[in-house]
């Protein structure tokens, strides 16, 4: 990921949540997006699935005035989901590395 200038960062620095149940997620505290933005060279942000990307969209695209790419889920929960299908929908990355 450091050689492909990749960067992990959580949609949420803390919340409530009951087990890993997307759906019970309650009391948010959105991460400070911009303490990265305003540090890195940021060409494009993607959301893991589309609870991160409704909670960017809902707490971050407020800030930062970026609108990510919503890619399908990688949780095991995603189950209509086989490697391949994410492979092939995940590889868009690849155009910014």
């Amino acid at each position: 990921m450091i050689r492909n200038h990749i960067a992990l960062w959580d949609t949420i620095e803390e919340c409530d949540i009951t087990g890993s149940s997307d759906s019970s997620i309650k009391n948010v505290t959105p991460v400070d997006i911009m303490k990265i933005l305003d540090e890195a060279d940021i060409e494009e942000i993607y959301c893991n699935g589309t609870t991160s990307y409704k909670l960017f969209i809902k707490y971050l695209y407020p800030v930062c005035k970026r609108m990510p790419v919503k890619l399908p889920s990688t949780s095991p929960a995603n189950a209509a989901w086989n490697i391949e299908k994410l492979y092939n929908e995940w590889k868009i990355i690849k155009q910014h590395v």
